[in-house]
């Protein structure tokens, strides 16, 4: 296995873990590993890191992206039977041996370099980057190419890995711990989980509750925390840090999550569902794709406070009930997710082209 960075409690990290846990003796390869800051279970794997992990740096590790290409060189060939590379950036770029074959399981391609609102168009980080963006889309494509196989974690980012690649590829959607939920009625604050970054645009559903006097929760940390916490309204309360119980008592007691950025996937609406909570969230990308508006979520399409508002006042006229929506999460379980990921192995094993199907198909065992 191969990962961008272990030194984060995101969703990327979350299926880098569900992947260590079906090939449970297989190292993990990544640039940087700081075991406080993501999940404890990658302790007891056997990860092996670049030398960017000697470097003491933390919350400037984006700032690093020009050493990321060489810190995946100085891994080596990796000559295993089979590689999977969890990646929205870097991990792809590993280098493999002609026999082995190596699946990326792909996040999004590089959101930095495809996307300006990943960091904020007039962002510091941006405009260093401006002047490489030519070489590392080079770079970033190659690496793409060598690969032999790619799986999406959506066909919303199934659409920008032709765009940005060329590639057609599998899709399975993320693994999401439905079971460490129970479907509960509704309480009275809102709530956000979230990486705190500028396309996430956290900004917005702060702006919402100040205006609204809503009560809302933000749970998560980021780059941007220091400028959110100075726009916060007395309503709004901030974590940056809890675990995975205290988010599941969230989820389990808040009136309804906001989801105002453009995700991928988004593992945190299907927490939600699974916690029977509705979802207010803006009307693209992934949210299409777990989301039913009008009986799991209400949907807003511009990206305003005012838009957000009318979507919070519509998601209290919504009455499907908890265990319904619990129901509806069912379908992005582990499970799917491993009987997914192996059915796409074998179809890249055997030269079959991508299949439409979406992790489904019949149980079966993981083999080391």
């Amino acid at each position: 296995m191969v990962h961008d960075y272990l030194n984060q409690r995101g969703g990327a990290e979350r299926v880098a873990l569900e992947l260590a846990r079906m090939w449970p003796d297989a190292p993990i390869y990544t640039s940087l590993y700081r075991p406080e800051s993501t999940f404890p279970e990658f302790a007891a794997r056997d990860v092996r890191t670049s030398f960017l992990s000697r470097l003491r740096t933390d919350r400037g590790f984006r700032n690093l992206f020009p050493l990321y290409p060489a810190a995946f060189r100085t891994l080596g060939t990796l000559s295993e039977d089979l590689v999977i590379s969890s990646t929205s950036g870097w991990a792809h770029g590993v280098r493999t041996a002609p026999d082995t074959e190596h699946v990326v399981y792909c996040h999004s391609p590089a959101r930095w370099l495809y996307r300006d609102a990943h960091l904020g168009p007039g962002s510091v980080q941006q405009r260093l980057a401006r002047p490489m963006l030519g070489a590392m889309r080079r770079w970033d494509a190659g690496a793409a190419r060598r690969a032999d196989r790619y799986i999406a974690n959506s066909e919303n980012v199934r659409g920008r890995i032709r765009t940005a690649y060329g590639i057609d590829a599998d899709v399975v959607h993320p693994p999401v711990d439905v079971d460490r939920f129970t479907p509960r009625p509704r309480g009275e604050r809102l709530l956000v989980v979230s990486r705190l970054l500028p396309y996430k645009r956290v900004d917005l559903a702060i702006e919402a509750a100040n205006r609204a006097h809503l009560p809302l929760d933000v749970i998560g940390s980021g780059p941007i925390f220091k400028e959110l916490k100075a726009i916060a309204g007395p309503t709004v309360r901030f974590d940056r840090r809890l675990g995975d119980a205290e988010i599941t008592d969230l989820m389990e007691s808040c009136r309804a999550l906001l989801l105002p950025g453009d995700e991928d996937f988004g593992i945190t609406p299907v927490e939600a569902l699974a916690a029977g909570k509705p979802v207010v969230a803006f009307g693209v990308g992934g949210a299409l794709e777990t989301l039913e508006d009008g009986v799991s979520a209400c949907m807003f399409h511009q990206q305003t406070a005012d838009a957000m508002l009318g979507a919070l006042r519509r998601v209290e006229q919504l009455d499907t009930a908890p265990e319904a929506l619990a129901e509806r999460a069912r379908r992005f379980s582990p499970e799917r997710f491993r009987t997914g990921i192996l059915a796409a192995v074998d179809r890249a094993r055997s030269g079959e082209p991508p299949s439409e199907t979406v992790g489904s198909g019949a149980s079966r065992q993981v083999r080391s």
